[in-house]
């Protein structure tokens, strides 16, 4: 196990996640001290196991305090990187970034005048950013800058102005079973029935409710997404009362019907029916054994099955993937794309394994991280082939090998919403048990969630609602 010793203990969260990208093994023993010293330079004093680093940099003189702290945090982080990483005899492929937005940081440097090729070569020789990961995600910004901008301008009668343009989300916490990687908090269908309708009826007051708050600032409503959990595990009539209420006119509308097993004609007409134009039906994988190893409950023939009926209704569809499954091999995960590419959806998103301390394979031991680094880098290849094109990017803590998520899209099916939430550009109200609202404010974003537990949220519904209203509110005067 690891152990870190620091003066700096405001920043130990982002000294911690730089160490745990290097010791994965949980019966490791690897002792870090990290001394900062500001004096006319700042120099930082790194012991591994014993074996000391120093280095030193210009004290930094920024006089806005975001940029300060943004500097403060980069040198530290650098630091630590390149001692663990001599250490170790070991680069990772992002680099020093450990944060779950690379994008974030290009973003930056080009809102300040940088160009798309200093981008990439500011993230490598600043960040130590591999070639390819730098390309990565320069090739995403383009997508981004291409395509956000039009789109915001218009559903925005030809401004590009953020302030007035909110996103919705919808949270329906309910699957038929829980997949053994998965840690987030949802309830099982089967056990909680009789929540469902009781469920539905309250999330439909929530959202019409927000709508008018909305309205009520004057602001519109840019895409809507309900998410999960699985929406499709409510029946017809509920899913109908969520889906009508949440739906906004000439608006990207996302639900996720991502466990095959839940998706019946019914079900797809009634999304049909209140204006979804976007779906996400999610397979995993292609292999019936693993689909029962990770506790999916449904089969392959059901996803295609459930794939060809989506088609008749004319969605966009999406397709989510996982590279580093438990008991995959690189060839496993490729016959597994390949059979994906033969439909062609119009998006497909890889994940990387990210193995959560609540899921049940966190008490496992984790798949090979050349083998994950294998898959995505075959899965790369493969979707540029086809024509596909990243559009969005982010990363999660404890994924195998410090790699990546990728939505792909086929020219002309970007989604606004992945971008614009994943991107933190709009702020976000939302809806439902555990769902978290932002709300965009200069130089930071405020957060206001709601109970995840179900019969918490049913029992204190309309004192969550009166907060909301107060939060929103507030900030709304606060910073219009």
């Amino acid at each position: 196990m690891y152990e870190l010793i620091t003066n700096r203990n405001d920043i130990r969260n982002e000294l911690i996640e730089t160490v745990r990208c290097f010791v994965t093994d949980p019966q490791a023993n690897c002792s870090v001290n990290f001394t900062y010293v500001q004096g006319e330079n700042i120099r930082i004093f790194i012991a591994v196991n014993f074996k000391n680093y120093r280095y030193s940099f210009p004290s930094h003189c920024e006089s806005d305090k975001i940029e300060y702290s943004r500097t403060d945090v980069y040198i530290c982080k650098l630091s630590l990187y390149r001692a663990l990483s001599e250490f170790f005899a070991q680069t990772l492929a992002w680099g020093s970034l450990t944060g779950i937005r690379p994008t974030r940081l290009a973003a930056r440097m080009l809102n300040s005048g940088v160009s798309f090729i200093e981008i990439a070569e500011k993230l490598q020789k600043n960040y130590l950013v591999s070639k390819e990961k730098a390309e990565l995600t320069v090739e995403i910004l383009k997508a981004q800058s291409k395509h956000i901008n039009d789109r915001i301008s218009l559903a925005n009668n030809g401004s590009t102005e953020r302030s007035n343009l909110a996103n919705l989300y919808v949270h329906i916490p309910f699957c038929p079973t829980r997949c053994s990687y998965c840690s987030f908090v949802s309830e099982g269908v089967e056990k909680k029935s009789w929540l469902l309708a009781p469920y539905a009826e309250a999330l439909a007051e929530e959202i019409r409710r927000t709508k008018e708050l909305i309205s009520s600032q004057n602001k519109r409503v840019f895409s809507v997404y309900v998410g999960g959990g699985t929406p499709t595990s409510l029946e017809p009539e509920s899913l109908y009362k969520v889906l009508s209420v949440a739906s906004v006119d000439n608006t990207e509308y996302t639900c996720e019907a991502g466990r095959p097993d839940t998706i019946s004609k019914e079900k797809l007409h009634v999304m049909c029916e209140c204006g979804v134009n976007r779906i996400s039906i999610n397979p995993q994988t292609l292999h019936e054994n693993t689909l029962r190893r990770i506790g999916r409950g449904h089969t392959v023939e059901q996803f295609f099955a459930a794939y060809e009926l989506s088609s008749k209704f004319g969605f966009v569809k999406n397709v989510d993937l996982i590279a580093g499954l438990e008991g995959e091999t690189p060839e496993d995960f490729e016959y597994t794309l390949n059979g994906i590419l033969k439909l062609m959806p119009e998006n497909i998103t890889v994940h990387t394994l990210c193995l959560k301390r609540g899921s049940a394979d966190a008490q496992t031991e984790t798949v090979r991280t050349e083998r994950t680094q294998d898959m995505i880098n075959y899965s790369v290849n493969a979707l540029k082939a086809r024509g596909y094109v990243p559009y969005y990017l982010y990363r999660q803590k404890q994924s195998t090998g410090n790699l990546e998520n990728i939505g792909w899209c086929r020219n002309g099916f970007l989604s606004v919403n992945n971008v614009t939430v994943m991107e933190e550009l709009l702020s976000v109200y939302a809806c439902g048990a555990g769902a978290i609202g932002k709300l965009l404010a200069p130089g930071r974003i405020q957060r206001i969630a709601n109970p995840k537990d179900v019969l918490m949220y049913l029992e204190q519904f309309e004192e969550r609602m009166l907060k909301k209203q107060i939060f929103y509110q507030n900030q709304f005067t606060t910073h219009a």
